[in-house]
């Protein structure tokens, strides 16, 4: 049996064509499917629409949490309920065309233990494509390649990477690229992502964002990293500065350069504000770790079932 694990929030408008294409889809695979839907605190008609068209499925569980707890806290929940041989996640937007499954199958069952779906292009406006390009290569660098460039949520997973995933308490997750962390054989299977053709985005940039800095401070060090490296190469040419103002003092005492006047209140002040703001950036950064710490300690559940 293959589990497919689908969260939905506010996605009232996406219901009857994810639907007919899951039903359709569905009826052109030779494996099972267990259809696992969870509503993410949805406040609109998701869940009554869900009820109404879900019955035509011989398997399906449908999950309501209690409030919004996000995608991945949803994914996990999902996670959690699936019992199939092997996972799917999808978004519920239809972004990620659930007509490439068949292929993500047919790799699985010639060994393939993950099967990412990675994107040769996407139809997105200008802004949110950059952003996703500079992210997607960002990320792969400071991370050292840790998940396929140009993937997302969207892939199937084997049994085995996920009773590994069940296992592992995070709180701050980032299933793409824990997934991939795990290891066993991988492949990929390429798509061009189309644009949304129903309703509107529901994830904002802000949502993005923090979607993004929570990727890259669970794979890698590298921001507390560079607060090193900014240290070093804002205290070069300080010191070279200093040394040149040194310098300067002394000539003017053996009556050199005296056309030259040094600005002592400018310099300080350069000084000041611009150390001052790097030194706030620094304990930003220091303070987003010390937060997931925080988070993790406490030790509360990823998300209630309503």
């Amino acid at each position: 049996m293959i589990s497919m694990v689908i969260p939905l929030w506010n996605e009232e408008d996406m219901v009857d064509p994810l639907m007919a294409r899951l039903w359709s889809l569905s009826s052109k695979l030779e494996s099972d499917i267990e259809l696992v839907l969870v509503n993410d605190g949805s406040v609109d008609n998701t869940h009554e629409k869900l009820l109404a068209s879900l019955n035509k499925f011989s398997c399906w569980k449908l999950i309501k949490l209690s409030r919004n707890f996000g995608q991945q806290a949803a994914y996990r929940a999902g996670l959690d309920a699936a019992t199939g041989d092997a996972v799917i996640f999808l978004d519920a937007d239809l972004q990620d065309p659930p007509e490439i499954i068949p292929d993500m199958i047919r790799q699985w069952r010639e060994g393939a233990k993950l099967v990412t779906a990675c994107r040769k292009s996407r139809a997105e406006p200008p802004g949110r494509k950059l952003f996703f390009g500079l992210f997607h290569e960002l990320f792969h660098r400071i991370t050292g390649g840790v998940m396929p460039k140009n993937s997302g949520t969207f892939a199937l997973m084997d049994r085995a990477i996920v009773d590994h995933l069940k296992k592992m308490p995070e709180l701050s997750i980032f299933f793409p690229a824990l997934r991939s962390w795990v290891g066993y054989r991988q492949a990929q299977v390429w798509y061009d992502r189309s644009d949304r053709q129903e309703g509107k985005p529901k994830q904002t940039f802000m949502r993005l964002l923090n979607y993004a800095w929570d990727g890259v401070t669970s794979f890698s060090e590298a921001p507390l990293k560079m607060i090193g490296l900014l240290g070093f190469i804002i205290a070069i040419p300080c010191l070279i500065y200093a040394a040149a103002l040194i310098v300067i003092f002394f000539l003017q005492k053996l009556g050199f350069l005296l056309q030259l006047q040094v600005l002592g209140f400018t310099t300080l002040a350069v000084a000041v504000f611009g150390l001052g703001g790097i030194q706030l950036i620094c304990l930003g950064v220091i303070g987003e770790y010390l937060g997931r710490v925080y988070r993790e300690v406490k030790g509360r559940p990823p998300y209630i079932v309503e």
